[in-house]
């Protein structure tokens, strides 16, 4: 029986070209990679919602767009720590998402960023069976852009049941299978 070749260039080294550091069991550690200048799908630890197939027939427009990028901004930036503001220009970017529908989610994330805190409380209020903290990411993301987005003023806010009809429609896209009942109990609550 024979044992694994050694080279002398690789010896004590997986990694050539950089000096052997090794752990508490003596096993090579990898030089660690730097840290991305940009976001990008392909980026370690950047998530990147993918719409439920079966749901979604064509590709999404108008508001529904800007609340779908702003719904995955803030999953990333609870999820990974990303600034929001970075991260939604990047979803913008990838999405070819028109400067209307942009400026309208980054208020919608600007929003909900600035008043996370009353908006957990509201959420805790609306549904006292489910503690905020154990909300899904998803789900906590979708109520928390809905009442922000019913806070809002201003001459171009749609009316509270559309808000809470496309909160709904979002949770269909990137939601649970549970999700858009929960969504809609929750919102329906508020337009009572």
């Amino acid at each position: 029986m024979t044992g694994p070749r050694h080279t002398p260039e690789h010896e004590g080294n997986l990694y050539p070209g950089s000096d052997p550091e090794y752990d508490s069991r003596g096993d090579d550690i990898p030089p660690p990679e730097p840290l991305p200048e940009i976001l990008s799908p392909q980026t370690p630890g950047l998530i990147h919602m993918e719409p439920d197939s079966e749901t979604e027939e064509s590709p999404l427009s108008g508001r529904r767009a800007a609340r779908a990028a702003a719904t995955q901004t803030l999953y990333e930036a609870e999820s990974t720590g990303h600034p929001a503001v970075r991260a939604l220009h990047q979803i913008a970017e990838r999405d070819a998402l028109p400067d209307d529908q942009l400026e309208f989610a980054a208020r919608l994330v600007e929003a909900v960023e600035s008043d996370r805190l009353a908006l957990d409380d509201r959420i805790g209020e609306l549904a006292p069976a489910r503690p905020v903290a154990r909300i899904d990411r998803v789900d906590r993301a979708i109520l928390r852009l809905a009442l922000a987005e019913l806070s809002l003023e201003g001459d171009d806010n749609a009316p509270p049941a559309v808000i809470a009809n496309e909160a709904v429609e979002i949770a269909k896209l990137y939601g649970s299978e549970t999700s858009p009942r929960f969504i809609n109990g929750v919102l329906g609550t508020v337009l009572r």
